[in-house]
């Protein structure tokens, strides 16, 4: 088997235009990343979203408002992300780009955000942050009771929630999102964030749901994000997705790019080192 080269490339990171961030200019981030020697660094972030979403988020406008930036301010984010792009074009390359969520049920509204600005769109992550549960939409990451509450109460178990996100998760790389769709995989196990907080699920409960995705991933061609940001949740501490995943997508050929998920600058090349080191053992086994 050919191992994939090993470039110095952050792929998942987020700016100040994400107000459940640090609220640092993406500047900081930029030159944080050159500093430490990335030769590519993708902006990648959260686009607005569908108001029949939000108006269906049951934890009150506070947290509305802090996950993702409203349409009029989309166009000043491209064009801050591009001013960057071209003035640090000789230390550092800049990939302009979203971390778009699939929707079950608002493919249609994605489509259209996606057909809108996807022309100035250079890289992308498609993650999938909410699902149905209770009183509404329940965003899968937001904190360790609303998760028990929202979601383990309304499905009746830690496994069936997993089996919804997988769920959710296979559909978009199915769903027809148009031309600019993501071809990359954002955190595919970040549905593990509260592991250590609720009752343990059977860790082999969606196994068969994570290998077909896979493999419809590499069918699609599509990257698998490896989101080093689990390794520094208390509740967590997992890699996501952990090492028995990445051997099998190193198995089917699907490309693996690190990603910081950087939501403050101090947050840029975080588990860097862990990820040479996966890669190293799951692309000579």
């Amino acid at each position: 088997m050919t191992s994939q080269p090993i470039v110095r490339r952050d792929g998942h990171t987020h700016t100040h235009f994400c107000y459940h961030g640090s609220g640092d200019h993406a500047e900081l981030y930029v030159n944080r990343a050159a500093e430490l020697g990335f030769g590519t660094y993708s902006l990648t972030e959260h686009p607005p979203l569908p108001e029949e979403l939000t108006s269906r988020i049951p934890n009150g406008q506070a947290l509305i408002d802090e996950l993702a930036m409203p349409m009029e301010r989309l166009d000043d984010y491209l064009r801050m992300a591009e001013e960057l792009k071209t003035k640090y074009s000789d230390r550092i390359k800049l990939l302009v780009g979203l971390e778009v969520d699939y929707i079950p049920g608002m493919e249609a509204w994605t489509k259209e955000l996606l057909d809108r600005c996807g022309s100035r769109l250079e890289d992308g992550v498609l993650s999938v942050h909410f699902l149905p549960g209770r009183g509404g939409w329940r965003c899968v990451d937001y904190t360790a009771d609303d998760f028990k509450e929202g979601l383990v109460d309304y499905y009746g178990s830690v496994e069936r929630v997993y089996q919804a996100y997988y769920e959710a998760v296979e559909q978009s790389i199915e769903a027809d999102l148009g031309p600019y769709k993501p071809k990359r995989l954002g955190h595919l196990t970040l549905i593990h964030k509260y592991k250590d907080a609720v009752t343990p699920a059977d860790p082999d409960c969606c196994n068969d749901a994570i290998l077909r995705i896979l493999d419809k991933a590499q069918a699609k061609g599509m990257e698998l994000d490896v989101n080093l940001a689990g390794l520094f949740q208390p509740l967590c501490k997992e890699v996501y997705p952990p090492e028995w995943i990445l051997r099998e997508a190193v198995k089917r050929g699907i490309p693996l790019v690190y990603g910081s998920d950087s939501h403050s600058p101090a947050h840029v090349g975080r588990g860097y080192d862990v990820f040479e080191r996966l890669m190293a053992k799951v692309q000579a086994d």
